[in-house]
Formats: structure tokens, C-alpha cells, sequence
């Protein structure tokens, strides 16, 4: 398994085990802006063993000054300067060019609330796609407060007891039914964003059958109720 982190350029993490993933990520992939922050952060100031910092993006966001004389060892990561797609994206997709099976997407969330739900729902665009070895990745966003994860299959979802959870269909085409949720879901189409939220997990996994084609997201939170 070889796992990338992006960090992308929303509010810097606050949780303890994001900040221990940032310091011993296998593969740290910056969004432009979220450079800026993580140099400000000065989380690598007294690490012993600096990562290798991968920076994505059209450039519009970063510092010139840490271009030129960055901190740390960095890669600054031509051809990645189209105004088609936004810096999340860029990173992913350059994720999937160094082979990576696995990526954990942090500070896609907080300050802008446009910022917010874009990001979150671009969970579903990275959703199905492959590395340069043809292998599908896992996407998975983290935030202070929880994870969200993009399904299109039914799953057995890992969860432990009274976890909160809350399920958005991004397609009305999608019917879902839940097995260990404390308000099952029976054969129900969404067709709000709030129709599935504030559900309870009973025990150490739950399962979701999604029936037909679409995107499900999967909120879950850090600590129990």
C-alpha cells in the first residue's frame, strides 16, 4: 500500500492525529495555498527527518518568497497550471501518476463555506479512478471532527458504538437500505442533502446497499455521542 497525503488549502488541521500524519507521511502533497499554511503551521520546525514536500497547483496562491527559498526539501510540480479543474483535483490526479493505492485528503474544509462544499463533493469525482498502474484508489477526506468517505457499491463500513453518521446521495437514482444504524434506511431514495443525517452506528460496522448508479458520501465522526 503505498498512501499520499493532500493537503489542500482550507483550515489547517487541529486534531493530534492528523498533525502525526502530516509528520510521518509516506508521500505529502501540497495545494498551492496549503503550502503557505504548513510552512506557517511550523509543524516540521524540530522534526528530525523532513519529508519531501510535493507542491501542485497554478501557483496563484503560493508565496513567491517560499518558491524561492522553500524551508524544507520540496518539489515544485510543473504542468499542473490549468484553470479547468481546481487544486484538489490537481493533486489527486497527481497522486495517481506516482502509483499510490491510498489518499487521505486534509484541510479540504473550514474557512470558505464555498470552499467547503466543493471539495467535499469532489469526493465523488475521485471516486473510480486509477493510478498509473491501472489500480483503483480509496479516497478518504478527514476533518477535525470527522471523515467522509465516497461509496458507489454496497459496503460494510467499519464504525464503532454510538458513532454518528450521516449518508448523502448525490443522485436520486440511488436507493439505499442499512443494516446497524439506529434509523435503518429501507430502500429509501434521497432527494435532500438532510434526509439521512444524525443517524447512530450500534455496533463495530454497519452496511449500506446502494442500488443503482450514483455516489453515496459516508460522514462519520471521530468520537462516540
Amino acid at each position: 500500500m503505498k498512501k499520499a497525503i493532500v493537503l489542500a488549502n482550507g483550515a489547517f488541521p487541529r486534531r493530534s492525529e492528523a498533525l502525526q500524519a502530516l509528520l510521518q507521511s509516506q508521500l505529502l502533497i501540497c495545494c498551492d495555498g496549503a503550502y503557505n499554511r504548513l510552512v506557517e503551521s511550523q509543524l516540521f520546525s524540530h522534526a528530525s527527518a523532513l519529508p519531501e514536500v510535493h507542491v501542485v497547483g497554478d501557483g496563484d496562491s503560493l508565496k513567491p518568497e517560499l518558491r524561492t527559498v522553500p524551508p524544507f526539501p520540496t518539489v515544485f510540480v510543473a504542468g499542473y497550471d490549468d484553470q479547468e479543474t481546481n487544486d484538489l483535483t490537481k493533486a489527486v490526479r497527481y497522486a495517481c501518476t506516482l502509483g499510490v493505492t491510498h489518499v487521505v485528503i486534509l484541510g479540504a474544509t473550514g474557512l470558505r463555506e464555498d470552499h467547503t462544499l466543493g471539495n467535499i463533493s469532489l469526493l465523488s469525482r475521485f471516486v473510480g479512478m486509477a493510478n498509473s498502474q491501472g489500480v483503483v484508489i480509496k479516497v478518504r477526506m478527514y476533518t477535525d471532527y470527522g471523515y467522509f468517505t465516497p461509496l458507489q457499491e454496497t459496503t460494510e463500513v467499519a464504525s464503532f458504538p454510538r458513532q454518528q453518521v450521516s449518508i448523502f446521495s448525490l443522485s436520486p437514482d440511488v436507493m439505499l437500505s442499512s443494516e446497524g444504524l439506529r434509523y435503518p434506511l429501507v430502500q429509501r431514495r434521497l432527494t435532500g442533502l438532510w434526509e439521512a443525517t444524525l443517524n447512530e452506528a450500534l455496533g463495530d460496522h454497519f452496511t449500506l446497499t446502494v442500488e443503482g448508479s450514483g455516489v453515496v458520501l459516508v460522514y462519520q465522526t471521530h468520537q462516540a455521542k
